[in-house]
């Protein structure tokens, strides 16, 4: 598993290490009261992810070729983007829960080729004009099952499986070969590649009221699989605090981090290759019954 983003774990290890710090504070201080938010049967959030994000892809030909492609660097597209973000937690029983999430990340870019790379059959030169979409949709279904639940401590043994669609669209024009021969003119020549699969998880949870209105989540979750013609790997963490306004309603923010890698062959007889780090703030408005 590739993690390129230093930044990202220490961002993230701050965060924890506070937590750690204000539950040990407020064990103290606060009673065995739980808020809403972790204590309901349903909670429904909404909200924003707002990562920064580095892409790599390669598409091979079955005859080989094909080059590590910077999304960023190559395609010109943005590092920086944002997305809708929605979650659904039921706990059917106190020890037991389900628990739903969905983005998508959308990206479009142009440029310049300021190096040659390859992509399946297609070779794009230095010079050439490039336009290119990445879209990637995830989302999870979880089970978790609380080990330890007592007074406003939760900490839950996690399983499940994320579902990853990518897709990736380059449309070239100028110095562009297709299997060596040159493309005439300025006719353009578009190469795409779509790749979905489930990658199961395992993971854990570890949730601590402050007080009945403030709470804190830190989750860890991780996969490596390769069965066939599919292999991959996932690292999650998520660290949020969320406030509870009112008996139903409350606030939340904090930080998640990915790195997923997705490879598979196919149907042309190539294979393809995603490689995407994002790591970034999340708010959310919830409620909870």
């Amino acid at each position: 598993m590739k993690i390129r983003s230093n930044s990202a774990l220490v961002a993230i290890l701050v965060l924890v290490s506070g937590l750690a710090t204000e539950t040990a504070l407020a064990a103290s201080e606060e009673g065995s009261a739980a808020s809403s938010l972790f204590d309901s049967k349903y909670t429904l959030a909404l909200g924003g992810f707002f990562p920064r994000v580095s892409t790599t892809l390669t598409l091979n030909s079955p005859l080989g070729g094909g080059t590590d492609i910077s999304a960023e660097d190559d395609l010109g597209l943005d590092d920086g983007t944002s997305s809708a973000w929605l979650s659904f937690n039921w706990r059917f029983q106190p020890r037991h829960q389900l628990h739903v999430e969905w983005f998508q990340l959308n990206r479009k870019g142009s440029s310049t080729a300021g190096r040659s790379f390859t992509i399946f059959d297609t070779t794009i030169g230095v010079g050439a004009s490039v336009n290119s979409k990445i879209d990637l949709n995830l989302g999870r279904l979880t089970y978790g099952y609380s080990i330890i639940r007592h007074n406003n401590l939760d900490l839950s043994f996690l399983v499940g499986a994320h579902v990853a669609t990518a897709k990736a669209t380059v449309t070239a024009a100028g110095n562009v070969t297709v299997n060596g021969t040159p493309v005439v003119g300025e006719s353009r020549t578009e190469s795409s590649s779509t790749l979905s699969f489930p990658l199961p998880h395992l993971g854990g949870s570890l949730t601590y009221e402050f007080t009945p209105k403030l709470a804190g989540q830190l989750t860890l979750l991780a996969f490596a699989l390769d069965i066939g013609d599919y292999s991959g790997s996932l690292l999650e963490v998520d660290a949020f605090m969320a406030y509870q306004l009112s008996k139903h309603f409350g606030l939340g923010g904090g930080l998640k981090y990915f790195n997923l890698n997705l490879q598979a062959n196919t149907s042309r007889g190539g294979n393809v290759e995603y490689d995407f780090e994002f790591f970034g703030p999340a708010i959310f408005g919830y409620a909870s019954f």
